[in-house]
């Protein structure tokens, strides 16, 4: 859990979900942009305070430099009962849990979801809302946020437009299983480069540089 350890003490946290597109203007003045169909990757960058103690934070140096950039790590936001759980943070307005997962959408980027068993009034999601299929076998990897707010508490088919297409994972289907939602759900990461780190007077480490993560899609 080292990474998840930095992340957990983190002072500063950048999100990068951006399309992969180029923009060009031609002669005439007109902005031509082109978009890449891509898997949309999430990409972190966090910085992390020096507080924390050698002496006691070993492991998680080893566990760093077991790690590398070669080994992924499971990492979450306020899922530990961090401080962080505002980030992923359920926003909506319903009341009843689990949600069931439908199927995917006719276009791809969106999922129905089977919510009867929910209660309250507003919101199902609200834009910008985490979540996360987990699929027919429970280990389906990637997240996804909700890009409109979606009404239908207590229906029993509602779909659910997202950020990025629905990404395959072999053995995963989309005709069952729940759905996590807010500070459960969960990404798998790498470090796009190594962080050393300086011992500092007294017993307190200072890493020399920000973790950029991105997220493994392994497709």
């Amino acid at each position: 859990m080292s990474i998840q350890t930095i992340i957990d003490n983190a002072t500063s946290l950048t999100i990068d979900k951006g399309k992969v597109a180029a923009q060009s203007v031609s002669r005439s003045g007109v902005v031509l942009t082109a978009e890449r169909a891509t898997n949309v990757p999430y990409r972190f960058s966090v910085t992390m305070h020096e507080g924390l103690t050698y002496s006691t934070n070993r492991d998680v140096l080893e566990e760093l430099d077991k790690l590398d950039i070669t080994t992924e790590e499971q990492i979450d936001f306020g899922g530990g009962g961090t401080g962080l759980s505002y980030i992923t943070a359920y926003q909506g307005d319903a009341v009843g849990y689990p949600l069931t997962l439908a199927t995917i959408g006719n276009n791809t980027q969106e999922f129905y979801i089977d919510a009867s068993g929910t209660t309250g009034s507003g919101q199902l999601f609200k834009k910008g809302d985490f979540i996360h299929p987990k699929g027919n076998i429970s280990t389906y990897r990637y997240p996804y946020q909700v890009t409109s707010d979606v009404a239908g508490i207590g229906s029993s088919n509602v779909t659910v437009p997202v950020h990025r297409p629905v990404i395959s994972q072999d053995g995963v289907d989309f005709t069952s299983g729940d759905v996590k939602v807010g500070i459960d759900v969960q990404w798998y990461v790498k470090m796009q480069q190594k962080v050393d780190y300086t011992i500092l007077p007294y017993d307190r480490i200072r890493f020399n540089g920000r973790f950029d993560l991105v997220e493994i899609i392994t497709t």
